[in-house]
């Protein structure tokens, strides 16, 4: 009963003591559970009550992993469902509501599969509105038309620049020398509204709250690159990557003698002014650096400012603007128009294990308006929230019973109980999405957001899960192949904690662990 936890490797952070009085309790119950086994077999008449179920010695061991006085003063919700009997396994507080944080994604991919499937994938084209003249010079505006392709970025290309060479590389061949006329970035495609409901405004100038634009590029932020200088006592040396020129950057970085370095940034809410305060450590060797990633504002124009760049190192002149095409063609159709030459994005399925293992925030924000443009004509979270509570419906959640505000989990306006999560996980196991959705979530000490939890246990390779955080907010939700190799749907679900969440995500990898320890024969 306790092989589960006897190789784990615990981290410095949690309590021994804790631990300790647990497998003294685990090992009390086995011992208990061997002399019942031997009694039964000297005393033919005792009573087979007396001996406790496989199952029961599991609720006993799972209550004894929550009830750790470091979350007395927290809400956990837990529940345990085999998909090969139908029956709850355990079950505490799973018809509360709780703040799902990044497990709601499922319901967003769960929902792209259903109306969208596997198979589908997103096309952004480009069009020239004008002609080539017989110096080389192109006349007229170049139009890029988005479709809400969130895969112009470094989870899915080796270098997102290469999306920019392919649409240049285009101009190029057609022997275009000088382009008089302007850029236009077509984003109609998704809704004028950047953000959700219910985000943080502190959070805006981090990419994991980046604005969601239907042509997006490098995940809507700038990575930021900030050395020491060769001098104490003097501004530090920055650089980007992608290198680019569309942004402007204040450097308030000093270069320091002490032992730590800390850097943050601030942004305009609606500009591209990005100010870098804080310190970074002298390194006489200069070889220290470090990064910062921050989100930029209106991320259909920073793609143009990209295509702009592209052609001027190619020696191709550029005489116009970089517009929005609201700005220039209020009411432009593509009648008398023909795609040039389109980028096509991976399958939805390649898509999905990226949002759900790595919890791509982005992604998951844009293959909501996604679902809502493809299914009700009309590309906003609002209309794909209402074709995901459409599904959820279908498969037997009441939708009035949850809030869901987006599509990654960011906004603290979400709210589900573990039961909901557990029905609609059993849903999938049983549709023909099953291999598909299993194989899209991060792997117990293999993959994702799971690389470097519950490794050298039983657990390792057998939990794939979806996970979630925020502040004092930590989920996990999936399915643990057993010993029996039989798979059990997952959820736990923890809120209002104050220790250090590395805590509460050792307290779910304790319960995954005996999850994958457990047979009921």
């Amino acid at each position: 009963m306790i092989d589960f936890i006897s190789d784990i490797k615990l981290g410095g952070k949690i309590r021994y003591t804790v631990l300790n009085n647990l497998l003294v309790i685990m090992i009390m119950t086995n011992i208990l559970f061997v002399f019942q086994l031997n009694a039964q077999d000297t005393t033919k008449h005792q009573s087979k009550q007396q001996i406790k179920l496989p199952v029961q010695l599991l609720q006993e061991d799972i209550d004894s992993i929550i009830d750790n006085p470091d979350f007395a003063n927290a809400l956990i919700g837990v529940s345990v469902f085999s998909l090969e009997t139908g029956e709850f396994l355990y079950r505490r507080n799973d018809s509360k509501n709780f703040i799902p944080a990044s497990t709601l994604k499922i319901l967003t991919t769960a929902t792209a599969l259903e109306y969208l499937g596997p198979d589908f994938f997103y096309t952004t084209n480009l069009y020239l509105d004008g002609e080539i003249k017989s110096n080389n010079e192109f006349v007229g505006n170049i139009i890029f038309r988005g479709a809400g392709d969130p895969t112009f970025s470094s989870f899915f290309l080796e270098n997102p620049l290469k999306v920019i060479d392919f649409f240049v590389d285009k101009l190029d061949s057609l022997g275009i020398k000088s382009i008089k006329g302007n850029l236009v970035a077509d984003n109609r495609y998704f809704d004028k509204n950047y953000y959700a409901q219910g985000w943080a405004i502190d959070d805006v100038v981090y990419p994991y709250s980046a604005q969601v634009d239907a042509l997006s590029f490098n995940d809507n932020k700038i990575d930021i690159i900030i050395k020491p200088s060769k001098k104490p006592f003097t501004l530090s040396n920055i650089s980007t990557i992608p290198q680019n020129n569309y942004l402007r950057i204040v450097n308030n970085v000093l270069t320091e003698l002490q032992s730590e370095s800390f850097i943050y940034p601030k942004r305009d809410f609606s500009s591209n002014n990005i100010e870098l305060f804080g310190s970074i450590q002298y390194d006489s060797l200069y070889k220290f650096q470090k990064k910062l990633s921050v989100s930029i504002h209106n991320p259909s124009i920073f793609f143009l400012s990209f295509i702009k760049q592209s052609l001027e190192e190619r020696n191709i002149r550029f005489k116009g603007a970089l517009l929005n095409i609201d700005d220039i063609y209020p009411n432009f159709t593509y009648n008398q128009l023909k795609p040039l030459c389109n980028f096509k994005s991976p399958a939805l399925s390649q898509i999905i294990t990226v949002i759900n293992s790595q919890s791509h925030n982005l992604a998951a924000e844009m293959l909501l308006k996604t679902i809502g443009k493809e299914v009700t004509g009309l590309g906003s979270t609002e209309s794909g929230i209402e074709v995901v509570k459409r599904y959820i419906t279908k498969t037997g959640i009441p939708a009035d019973n949850i809030t869901i505000a987006d599509g990654s989990g960011l906004s603290r306006l979400n709210l589900i109980s573990p039961r909901y999560l557990i029905h609609l996980l059993s849903n999938i196991y049983n549709s023909k999405y099953k291999d598909i959705f299993i194989n899209s979530l991060a792997v117990a000490g293999r993959s994702g957001t799971l690389q470097k939890r519950m490794k050298k246990s039983l657990a390792e390779t057998n939990v794939f899960a979806k996970t979630g955080s925020l502040q004092s907010n930590s989920s996990i939700c999936g399915y643990v192949r057993n010993k029996d190799n039989q798979f059990l749907a997952f959820v736990i679900m923890i809120m209002n904690y104050t220790v250090p969440e590395s805590l509460a995500q050792n307290l779910q990898d304790l319960i995954c662990m005996r999850l994958a320890a457990f047979s009921n024969k």
